[in-house]
């Protein structure tokens, strides 16, 4: 009877709260999309649709009805970055075990579903299974832990680690969606998408709507299993009456957050009068006509009343259709040989738990910025805190070891740890779990770096970063362990042929792990600067680029780069200075990896440091967000003088003159040293030749200089040609303007 059966091939997006009840999914967004990448996938939505349809009428009613109880391998990824979305083992485990429960309509609440839909209440005869083998055959629970930035930022980026789609049901669990999933709390993609973007399969949802308040996750599985919202694939409910292609779910307009309201529940305004007529599969003579409630479903676990108790036995039969359909391999998930391989119906393994610490905030010493602490004086007033993250098993005690003198070498604090260095540098910490099962030992080498307080130098300081060895004692932290880092880069430089670097090129195929939202750090050692008088410049040079390679094909450059200062040990750090992606890049597009080859790609950059942080124990820390679109950052000649770079290179070099900064955006200076006359003139001509700016001065004889050029000399972007005379000696330098 229930014959009408249409799949479409998109992403679909549950309304999180009612906050953002007006903000429809993104179905058609991301069906467009697909489609245009994929012109064929209309034609392929077609002929899966006469499958979808032939093999339903054929169970419904050529073969009788369907009794068979579906067993389904699902494994649940937490991507977290040790916050409240790391949920525990219990609460994942009790969390799978409802959704089980409402896949065998085994939940309770349908005693409350209204008399014209008791009759329609259907059982998907899925049991739902955390998976007790991995791809490689080893044990496991189900779950699968992965640290990422990601979280806060939950999308088809954040989908690390997916096991196999035809395998196993991936489900990963964030703290906040992405900005283009906005008020959204979960989202799936149906069986047609899966097919063309395999990589993506699965469902992605808050960690916060894994329990049965909101069926979020029966709901997603719906979608997986190839159904709509009651209301159709419009994904804007309360809009206009539509349909599911699901006979026993009447036409409605769907439903915002509302609750079991009776307005939700006794809504008549798209169902009165819904009456369907059947013909039979085998003779195509009307066999039937069937008056379904004059009222819409909207208990159903696919509307967003949060009043979902039911699927219909339509629903059901949709579900159990595509779940045998090859499909993105859904037919393969119930077959005994992949329940065998994944573990699906062994009992849950007693394994060993899985080792795991990470820092929290300073303990003492005052408040910090950061919401971790890795740097600080090895005799500091505050603590480095070492927070216990074991899991996989309930641990029974725990054993920690610290290198470096700590105050506490020994621990068996199952909690946290709070620690101070009496030895500074990199600091090794050990962690072994116990339990029943066994133990594990994670051990971290380079977990934190206690800082030497003994100064490098103050004024007139330099560091070249000629080798590793040089800047030892500029410790850098890759947080999330992956490609985006600082590193000391032997291959080029600004004078010879090192330098350091961020690289921010990608070198990924980009189905998961965008760069956005990650950060990294590298500190200097500690400066003495307080007496210094005068100005107090920070100084240095890049060479930056940035790529088209992105995922829309959009240059959109999101790389930054932030200068903190410190006086109290690393316990906090303020904010001296900020570079956009317009200030970085000014090589402009490299669509390979970026490397500087010559001086001119290099332009000066200088910190006046604030007096508040001229201290006798300063330390400074480059913090680099990379983005979707850029490329790598190379940093060199790090030096503290009196004068900003450029200045500096002309006082120290004998330099006839110096143009700072270049390239410049919003006018420059013209930095030089006058001869016995005093008299200069300096020209500015644009790339054809022509003159725009010109003016002749006298200043104290064989004096430094520093002459400003009005952004109206420069109006126009681009290249332009500077000649100073001095003492009757022509000078020429080239300035970009951007």
């Amino acid at each position: 009877m229930f014959n009408k059966f249409v799949l479409t091939f998109s992403a679909v997006v549950c309304i999180a709260s009612a906050a953002f009840a007006q903000k429809p999914c993104v179905t058609d967004e991301h069906y467009q999309k697909l489609l245009k990448q994929y012109p064929q996938l209309a034609e392929y939505e077609e002929q899966f649709d006469a499958q979808i349809k032939a093999q339903a009428g054929a169970r419904t009613t050529a073969a009788g009805p369907d009794t068979a109880t579906y067993d389904m391998p699902i494994v649940v990824h937490v991507i977290h970055d040790y916050g409240v979305e790391n949920l525990s083992d219990n609460a994942l485990y009790e969390a799978a075990a409802y959704w089980a429960v409402v896949y065998m309509k085994q939940n309770a609440d349908t005693s409350g579903v209204i008399p014209p839909f008791v009759q329609y209440i259907g059982n998907p005869k899925i049991r739902l299974h955390l998976a007790t083998k991995d791809p490689n055959g080893k044990p496991t629970k189900g779950i699968d832990r992965v640290q990422s930035y990601l979280t806060f930022s939950g999308g088809d980026q954040a989908k690390y680690n997916q096991w196999p789609q035809n395998e196993y049901v991936n489900i990963w669990l964030i703290n906040q969606m992405s900005g283009d999933n906005a008020g959204a709390a979960a989202y799936a993609y149906f069986p047609g998408s899966a097919v063309y973007q395999p990589y993506y399969d699965g469902i992605i949802a808050l960690y916060d709507y894994t329990d049965n308040t909101t069926k979020t996750i029966p709901h997603e599985m719906g979608h997986v299993l190839n159904l709509y919202h009651p209301w159709g694939n419009s994904n804007n409910p309360d809009v206009a009456c539509g349909d599911d292609h699901v006979d026993d779910t009447p036409p409605t307009k769907g439903h915002l957050p509302s609750g079991c309201a009776p307005s939700a529940i006794y809504d008549t305004a798209c169902a009165t009068g819904y009456v369907k007529t059947y013909t039979s599969v085998l003779s195509g003579i009307m066999d039937s006509v069937v008056n379904y409630p004059d009222t819409t479903n909207a208990q159903n676990i696919m509307d967003y009343t949060y009043c979902q108790e039911m699927f219909t036995i339509g629903q059901t039969v949709r579900m159990r259709t595509a779940l045998t359909s090859a499909t993105a391999g859904r037919n393969n998930l119930i077959t005994p040989a992949n329940l065998a391989a994944t573990g699906a119906l062994a009992p849950m393994p007693d394994l060993r738990p899985v080792a795991d610490f990470i820092m929290n905030k300073a303990n003492g010493g005052g408040a910090v910025t950061d919401s971790r602490t890795y740097f600080m004086t090895f005799n500091n007033v505050a603590n480095f805190a070492f927070r216990n993250e074991s899991w996989n098993d309930t641990v029974s005690g725990v054993s920690w070891l610290f290198s470096n003198g700590a105050s506490t070498p020994t621990s068996t604090s199952t909690t946290t740890v709070y620690n101070k260095f009496a030895t500074p540098g990199w600091v090794s910490v050990s962690l072994v779990a116990t339990s029943n099962a066994g133990n594990d030992t994670l051990t971290k080498t380079q977990a934190v770096y206690a800082a030497d307080t003994t100064v490098a130098g103050g004024m007139s300081y330099g560091q070249n970063f000629a080798s590793a060895s040089a800047i030892s004692n500029w410790p850098m932290f890759n947080y999330y362990n992956n490609q985006f880092k600082w590193e000391f880069y032997n291959g080029a430089g600004y004078g010879d042929n090192s330098c350091v670097r961020y690289r921010s090129y990608d070198t990924s195929d980009r189905i998961t792990g965008t760069a956005q939202g990650d950060h990294d750090d590298f500190f200097t050692p500690a400066f003495n600067l307080i007496n210094s008088t005068g100005n107090v410049y920070l100084n240095f040079y890049t060479a930056g680029a940035y790529t088209r390679r992105n995922l829309s094909g959009v240059t959109i450059v999101n790389d930054s780069m932030e200068i903190d200062a410190s006086t109290s040990g690393g316990v906090r750090w303020n904010k001296i200075a900020g570079y956009n992606s317009a200030a970085l890049t000014n090589n402009g597009v490299y669509n390979n990896e970026f490397i500087p080859t010559s001086a001119s790609q290099w332009v000066a950059k200088g910190v006046n440091v604030p007096a508040a942080y001229l201290s006798n124990n300063t330390f400074f820390r480059f913090r680099y967000w990379p983005g979707n679109g850029g490329n790598n950052l190379y940093l060199d000649n790090f030096a503290i003088s009196p004068f900003p770079a450029g200045v500096e290179d002309v006082v120290k070099s004998g330099s006839i003159f110096s143009v700072f900064p270049n390239p410049a955006s919003n006018g420059c200076k013209l930095i030089f040293k006058t001869g016995n006359d005093g008299v200069v003139t300096y020209t500015i001509k644009d790339i054809t030749g022509k003159v725009v700016f010109q003016e002749k001065k006298e200043y104290t004889a064989n004096s430094l200089q520093k002459q400003e050029v009005p952004r109206s000399a420069t109006q126009a972007a681009g290249m332009y040609f500077v000649t100073l005379v001095n003492d009757g000696v022509a000078t020429t330098q080239k300035l970009v303007v951007y």
